[in-house]
């Protein structure tokens, strides 16, 4: 079965390669929806989260590369032969794009703003997610 960390060049053409492509790209929408329905919550109801005491960066940090890690998953599933670090920016310039979006619609939001340091956090968590993907590949194909 072909995964996103499958070696360049291999042949991904199974039925269960197919299926895994499916629900990742499936994961990557339900992820997205589920980010744009916490955008839609005015703040009273996302008080509880603020309430941990964890900064809403490091929420913005996790959330977002978490989606950058599905995407390039998905990514590198549906064109396992392309170079890793492209599937990485490729996945990066998706979630940083939907960022961007999901701010602009915060701002739509009563209650809700678009804030810099959310961007921030964004930006931080897509390229952390970016480069220990990118850094991971090397470090395997060093060790070979």
């Amino acid at each position: 079965m072909c995964v996103w960390y499958q070696p360049q060049g291999s042949n991904c053409t199974s039925e269960n390669h197919r299926l895994l492509g499916i629900l990742l790209w499936t994961a990557v929408a339900v992820y997205m929806i589920g980010i744009w329905i916490l955008s839609s919550i005015g703040p009273r109801l996302t008080d509880p989260i603020n309430a941990t005491g964890v900064p809403d960066f490091f929420w913005h940090l996790g959330l977002y590369a978490g989606l950058a890690l599905l995407t390039i998953a998905a990514i590198r599933n549906t064109w396992p032969r392309q170079a890793t670090w492209l599937s990485a920016v490729q996945g990066a310039g998706v979630a940083l794009s939907y960022s961007l979006l999901d701010e602009v619609h915060q701002g739509v939001v009563p209650g809700r703003g678009t804030d810099l340091q959310d961007i921030a956090g964004n930006l931080a968590g897509v390229i952390l997610a970016t480069a220990f993907l990118i850094l991971w590949q090397r470090l395997k194909t060093w060790h070979r």
